[in-house]
């Protein structure tokens, strides 16, 4: 099946859709409130072009269940559809991404429409995660583990920040480099990373402390009884 869709001129070649994209534009982004919208962007990204049947293969989801999401996409231009391939006795229409990597933009993109797309992947790794445990890729431990999952939380410095954005990086493009292909199966990586917002009373509250003076105890006739107004 062949979507329906007006083809811009030029079609991006194959050396402009091997550059980073940036996601800002708010279509884009209302496009992308959709899990089922993310995934298939993120299986074109890593698998590279494919027709819908093999799209299908690579989600695990029929095809006919992607028409309306692909279409979406086409519309937003988080989509492309290339020149048709002939796939044993029929032709199909090839679709991929107009760069890649894809990146979301957070400077000067509405901060709503951020946390709902993150929102939105944040509930797609909530749901690998829980079928991880059934794949029969599922490692629970050790050095070959394919399932892992936690929280952690710690105070850093400036070049902290700067290393785990890094490392950060280089996890996803460990992960996202991965094609199909013999010996791979398919991963997932899903996390959010943010600074805590501190009540400020509280964040002074928990600073550190100078030791009290050493008083000599109050005897009991000594000691100044508080009333009723004095009670906090």
């Amino acid at each position: 099946m062949k979507l329906q869709t007006t083809k811009t001129p030029s079609t991006p070649a194959k050396s402009k859709r091997d550059k980073p994209y940036l996601i800002h534009a708010p279509a884009q982004l209302r496009a992308l409130a959709s899990p089922a919208r993310q995934e298939i962007v993120d299986a074109l990204v890593a698998a590279g072009p494919c027709s819908m049947a093999e799209l299908a293969a690579h989600l695990g989801r029929p095809p006919d269940s992607l028409y309306f999401h692909m279409r979406t996409l086409l519309k937003v231009g988080l989509a492309l559809e290339l020149d048709p391939r002939k796939q044993g006795r029929h032709v199909a229409a090839m679709y991929d991404v107009p760069g890649r990597p894809v990146f979301l933009r957070y400077a000067g993109t509405p901060e709503p429409a951020v946390q709902t797309v993150i929102a939105s992947a944040l509930r797609l790794g909530a749901r690998d995660f829980r079928n991880g445990f059934k794949s029969s890729y599922a490692v629970l431990d050790g050095p070959d583990r394919t399932v892992w999952g936690g929280r952690v939380k710690g105070w850093v410095t400036p070049a902290e920040v700067r290393e785990i954005n890094t490392l950060i990086a280089k996890l996803f493009q460990l992960v996202r480099r991965g094609r199909p292909g013999k010996g791979r199966h398919p991963q997932t990586f899903t996390f959010a990373y943010a600074p805590v917002q501190l009540n400020p009373r509280a964040a002074k509250s928990a600073g550190p402390r100078s030791p009290k003076p050493q008083t000599k105890p109050q005897t009991k006739s000594q000691a100044t009884p508080l009333t009723k107004g004095d009670r906090r």
